[in-house]
């Protein structure tokens, strides 16, 4: 299946509230940097991950066909069911990637940010690490459906355990993440406290 991807205006205009107010990305509202939004309409998932959506920096080499410096892509088969409050929270998110250093010239010079934790610290303390959680199981079972229609078939292939052991898989991982946020989120409180 042909992946298309679309310029989304909407997105922009979140994108630029976002940048606006949060000063988290003060560093994008006061650079050059220019980043393009764009629509997806197919699933992306990476061992048994949801990808919501990611940031990109564009390569020097295509930026002749690229006029931007970064894209953000929303894969929207992934976040069927969110809520515009949802649709924030992962612009905000994938906006967090974008790292602008400046060079002893003060020329800017664009790479893209790893996240603190699991997630970002600031969307973790503020929206905890459930935010998108939504259609997870939904989502993750209809991309399942798709991915195996769309695989040859084989003799004996057995669906079901296949589903059920990603579904344990990604329980685990859930479970890490929050433990892992909920650790750091109470070193956070005692440093705070002492």
């Amino acid at each position: 299946m042909t992946e298309n991807r679309t310029i989304n205006e909407e997105y922009a205009s979140i994108a630029d509230k976002l940048i606006k107010k949060e000063k988290v990305l003060r560093d994008i509202a006061n650079s050059e940097a220019t980043i393009i939004y764009l629509s997806s309409d197919k699933a992306k998932i990476t061992k048994d991950k949801i990808i919501y959506a990611e940031c990109e920096r564009v390569a020097d080499k295509n930026k002749w066909a690229i006029p931007a410096d970064y894209t953000i892509t929303v894969f929207e088969p992934n976040c069927r069911g969110f809520t515009k409050r949802q649709l924030r929270i992962l612009l905000l998110h994938e906006l967090m990637h974008i790292d602008i250093k400046y060079n002893d010239d003060g020329t800017e010079s664009y790479q893209i940010r790893d996240h603190d934790y699991a997630d970002f610290k600031l969307i973790i303390d503020r929206y905890g690490t459930e935010w998108a959680t939504v259609q997870d199981d939904i989502i993750m079972k209809e991309t399942f459906d798709v991915v195996m229609l769309n695989m040859p078939a084989k003799e004996g292939r057995n669906t079901d355990a296949k589903e059920a052991k990603g579904r344990s898989r990604r329980g685990k991982k859930k479970a890490e993440c929050e433990s892992q946020a909920t650790e750091h989120q109470n070193k956070d409180r005692a440093k705070r406290n002492s």
